[in-house]
């Protein structure tokens, strides 16, 4: 078993023009049908094969807001503890489906303090198979933690 260490992202060290973390994710079959019992959104298209092979679609897909949820994985996980994703603005232009393996990338583009909130302000991108266009230029607000506090 591996220890890992909590670690905090602080407001003063963050650089305009770094890279978050980088995360690929395989969309299984087994995650669609774990996030539709999370949020309870147990619509067929989601994980029901055959049904979905009836409306001429390749295979289950993606809840959009799954795609929000990765999306605020790899902004929590380069914030670290004691960070929250304040805002995170996207539009989803194609399909994730069962078995796509989506690259999820983002950057720091700014900061700013809104209402005595140090934020850091980050696009994000989701890309699929054959550098598909899952979504482009998403926008987010991470409130972190400042040296002084």
């Amino acid at each position: 078993m591996t220890k890992t260490t909590a670690r905090r992202k602080y407001f003063e060290d963050v650089t305009v023009g770094e890279d978050l973390p980088p995360i690929d994710v395989d969309v299984s079959l087994t995650a669609l049908v774990m996030y539709a019992g999370a949020t309870w959104d147990f619509h067929r298209y989601h994980y029901d094969t055959a049904f979905v092979t009836k409306l001429d679609m390749p295979a289950p897909f993606m809840d959009g807001q799954m795609l929000g949820a990765l999306m605020a994985r790899q902004l929590m996980t380069w914030g670290g503890i004691d960070c929250f994703v304040r805002r995170l603005d996207y539009r989803q232009r194609a399909m994730v489906y069962a078995g796509d393996t989506i690259a999820i990338r983002g950057k720091v583009i700014g900061t700013a303090i809104e209402n005595g909130r140090p934020l850091a302000l980050c696009t994000v991108s989701v890309t699929g198979p054959e550098d598909r266009v899952i979504s482009r230029d998403a926008t987010a607000a991470v409130e972190l933690t400042r040296k002084s506090a």
